[in-house]
């Protein structure tokens, strides 16, 4: 599994997210599809019955605590369901899977919402959905819906059968012949373009458990192990010293929309050159997004299938990419140069880049921890002398005190192996204790109760 931060083990500088340890994973086969028209309608009206749910359940929950001072568990929302019998057959044409599942989101936001507090954090009180901020319905069993034997079609209640593309058939082969078992389903619509084009992109995604893990060998051999240090410059540094750059996808594409956007100003709105320009900026946009993370898979799967162990730093992205812009009454100072900060930062995508590394990492049997990146970049890592005169520019490290100079973000990606290796000792010495397993609050059901509820 991969951990996140508050499930995570901490052991010295480091914290392990994956131990490689599962023998099946949960995994995802994501696809887009072209229904019909009638299955549009359904589909369209299976999304607002949702969101009525969704409101309905936020709305009572809301009510109980205001007047009552109760607190409404989803279990009892599950029980309403059936009393719709009668009076709302058309949202039960559907299944009740695509019910609860809209009651599960709603509590899902409110337990967020809980954890925030809990934390510190901005709450955020969960909102009513409108029809323009609710695109998703989510089955959370295998009933209501099923991938026919042929691999290429999507039955839905309510909607009927669905051709997939061969993509998709390759993609559930794929998890089918790892012993993949699906469990879940999710669908979302998304405008193709602008808001008010007519044309919609749906999406499905089916996870899969149970799907066998594929142990290898790394090349460096088992107990190899990398640091990696991640910047806007160098996107990629190792500790074994490659410097790895992803191309400027997202600003090249940045500076072709803006003339697509200049132009589409001067049109007619809702006219037909004016939509044809929103069809070709929502590609470019579409694009950047799919060659950042097919860089970033390519660089993952090279790197797990190098090294055994891999140390990657623990960078707060969120703070980092905090506005500098302040409120009224404090103003931030220089907020231009810290807005082309940011767009560096979200441009390089470093948390794709990890996410990619941990899920490699999942599937090949490695582990991934998470160092402090706390002086890296000032730290020696010859003689552990830190000094912030030691790198006189971004590119350079020159060390005050022994002499050893070296590209600055090399130097930072040994100092994050030299702490994977401590993370790794004291892992070792508390006794290699593994990650929690994650515990599903709902009961699973037997096969035999899904045969009958299907």
């Amino acid at each position: 599994m991969i951990a996140s931060r508050r499930q995570s083990l901490k052991h010295g500088p480091g914290r392990l997210v994956v131990d490689g340890r599962d023998q099946t994973v949960t995994r995802k086969a994501q696809f887009a599809f072209r229904p019909s028209r009638r299955q549009e309608r359904e589909l369209h009206t299976l999304l607002r019955v949702c969101r009525e749910v969704y409101n309905a359940a936020l709305q009572e929950r809301r009510d109980a605590y205001r007047l009552a001072g109760e607190t409404i568990r989803w279990q009892h929302q599950f029980n309403q369901i059936k009393h719709l019998k009668g009076v709302r057959d058309d949202a039960l044409a559907y299944g009740i899977q695509p019910l609860r599942g809209a009651i599960m989101r709603c509590d899902e936001a409110m337990q967020a919402f809980f954890d925030r507090i809990k934390h510190g954090e901005t709450p955020g009180f969960p909102r009513f959905k409108g029809a323009q901020r609710f695109n998703t319905a989510c089955w959370d069993e295998p009933t209501s819906w099923k991938l026919r034997d042929d691999r290429r079609t999507l039955y839905i209640q309510g909607v009927g059968d669905i051709r997939l593309p061969k993509s998709a058939a390759r993609q559930v082969g794929r998890m089918l012949g790892k012993g993949g078992r699906p469990v879940t389903l999710t669908v979302t619509r998304r405008r193709s373009g602008p808001r008010h084009l007519s044309r919609w992109v749906w999406r499905a995604t089916v996870a899969f458990n149970d799907v066998a893990v594929e142990p290898t060998t790394p090349s460096e051999g088992e107990g190899s192990l990398v640091g990696a240090d991640r910047g806007i410059k160098v996107t990629l540094a190792t500790s074994s010293g490659e410097m790895l750059t992803m191309p400027r996808y997202v600003a090249a594409q940045r500076e072709h929309l803006a003339e697509l956007e200049r132009a589409q100003a001067r049109c007619v709105k809702f006219s037909r050159e004016w939509k044809r320009l929103g069809r070709q900026i929502a590609r470019g946009r579409r694009k950047a997004a799919n060659q950042v993370d097919n860089w970033a898979r390519e660089q993952a799967a090279t790197l797990v299938g190098g090294f055994g162990i891999l140390a990657v730093e623990d960078l707060e992205l969120r703070n980092m990419t905090r506005s500098a812009r302040g409120t009224v009454e404090e103003p931030g100072s220089k907020v231009a140069q810290k807005q082309g900060l940011n767009r560096e930062l979200q441009d390089a995508a470093l948390g794709k880049l990890t996410i990619r590394i941990c899920v490699k990492a999942e599937s090949a049997g490695r582990r991934v921890w998470m160092v402090n990146p706390s002086n890296t970049s000032r730290a020696c890592s010859q003689c552990s002398h830190t000094d912030r005169a030691n790198r006189p520019d971004q590119a350079t490290f020159s060390c005050t005190a022994c002499g050893y100079e070296a590209n600055a973000d090399l130097n930072a990606a040994a100092n994050i192996a030299d702490r994977g290796r401590t993370a790794e000792t004291d892992w070792k010495v508390a006794g290699a204790p593994s990650l929690p397993r994650r515990k599903s609050r709902r009961r699973p059901r037997t096969d035999t109760e899904l045969t009958q509820a299907a």
